[in-house]
């Protein structure tokens, strides 16, 4: 995989596993930030109130370095763990399973718990749609309107987005483009007149 592009779901996934009466009800789903997944864990706890357990896992950034796994009261590393590796072992980020357990009544042991909570990740997860994305850097550009036409062109060109436009006297362009083409792109922009603001100038 490109240090450019990532994968990650496109949407949510659920299944159900089950295990000597108890049942593992699983949500996979994709999240921008710690606070995206708090919120639908929220909502989740409140669908699941009457759930034993609720163990979950999540992992973010472009290298998947930020993860989290949380036991929610199982034996440690029997629940939390499980999911992480099978969210890790598909290559995904921006990206969070829900394992939801109502109880048996049977004692699972903390094998039969890796098990049932890996495997009930694992079925979220392929229920889940994957999409692979680019990762693309903020740029601001200022230019005449004559410029603006053949500029959106070019970053649609280089799969960029155009995220904000505004046309005064001199255009201004919000635009996200892969970090890697930024350079060249400033180079051949910048000759024919288009002037490119750092960050902090452009707010």
């Amino acid at each position: 995989m490109s240090s450019e592009r990532y994968r990650t779901l496109a949407g949510a996934g659920e299944a159900t596993y089950r295990e000597k009466a108890s049942r593992f009800m699983a949500y996979a789903f994709p999240i921008v930030d710690e606070a995206a997944f708090q919120y639908e864990a929220e909502r989740l706890a409140r669908l699941h109130h009457d759930a034993r357990h609720h163990c979950h896992a999540w992992v973010l950034g472009v290298d998947g370095a930020r993860k989290r796994a949380n036991d929610a009261g199982e034996p440690q590393g029997t629940a939390g763990r499980p999911i992480l590796r099978r969210i890790e072992a598909a290559g995904l980020t921006y990206a969070a399973v829900v394992v939801v357990r109502y109880f048996g009544g049977t004692l699972l042991g903390k094998g039969g718990l890796v098990r049932a909570y890996g495997e009930a990740a694992q079925l979220a997860l392929q229920a889940a749609p994957v999409v692979e994305r680019a990762v693309r850097a903020p740029l601001t550009i200022t230019c005449d309107h004559a410029l603006v036409g053949p500029l959106r062109a070019a970053v649609l060109d280089a799969e960029g987005e155009v995220v904000r436009a505004t046309y005064e006297e001199r255009c201004r362009l919000d635009v996200l483009l892969r970090p890697s083409l930024i350079p060249a792109f400033r180079d051949r922009w910048t000759v024919r007149g288009a002037r490119f603001l750092d960050q902090s100038d452009a707010k």
